[in-house]
């Protein structure tokens, strides 16, 4: 080990088994090492003991390195009987930009939403008594052909509706909506709101 060695300033302190704090209340904790790793624990007469790690004021907390894997372990809240993780914050994080995030049971990495409302959409121009189908075509800045896009319209025509949304398969960021009218009247374009949520795998 690194810090066995020679240690002509006094910057180390040696321990040969582990270091045990807090003997003088009910609860403790204790710092050891083995074969398979460091290790901080708590300790103390009772049968469930909590380990709270805190930084000081708005620090951060910061659990390993941008480039090594971090596990973690089941953890019992609440009134749960099975190990879950709970998040407390009132903001939560989970990678960086574009980052690659995998959940237990699914088939395809994921890489987070992109939300976006256009504002200004021109809805087509039914100008017929057919039943047709029309599209408009709009901008998501990041979206490609990999990926869901859901699409919810607002202060439509009763006698036109929203269908359908899909990326291009051709031109990145290039999203398509699909307006359909089935009634016999003819329905003249005008101004809607459209919300979309895209997934990103």
């Amino acid at each position: 080990m690194l810090y066995r060695s020679t240690n002509p300033d006094g910057q180390y302190v040696h321990h040969l088994g582990a270091i045990v704090a807090g003997v003088n209340s009910s609860h403790g904790v204790e710092i050891d090492g083995g074969s398979t790793g460091g290790m901080v624990r708590a300790i103390g007469d009772d049968a469930n003991i909590s380990l709270s790690l805190l930084q000081k004021g708005a620090g951060l907390l910061i659990l390993g390195t941008s480039t090594g894997p971090v596990s973690f372990g089941g953890i019992i809240t609440g009134n749960s009987t099975e190990p879950v993780i709970g998040a407390a914050s009132t903001r939560v994080t989970i990678g960086a930009t574009n980052a690659q995030v995998n959940f237990g049971g699914s088939t395809a990495p994921f890489y987070g939403f992109v939300r976006y409302t256009d504002t200004a959409v021109a809805t087509p121009n039914f100008a017929t008594t057919n039943a047709m189908v029309m599209e408009t075509t709009h901008v998501l800045t990041g979206v490609n052909s990999s990926h869901f896009v859901f699409a919810q319209g607002r202060n439509l025509s009763t006698d036109c509706a929203l269908v359908g949304c899909y990326p291009s398969a051709s031109t990145a960021g290039d999203v398509h909506c699909r307006f359909l009218k089935a009634s016999t009247l003819t329905v003249s374009a005008s101004t809607a709101t459209i919300d979309f949520l895209v997934f990103r795998f």
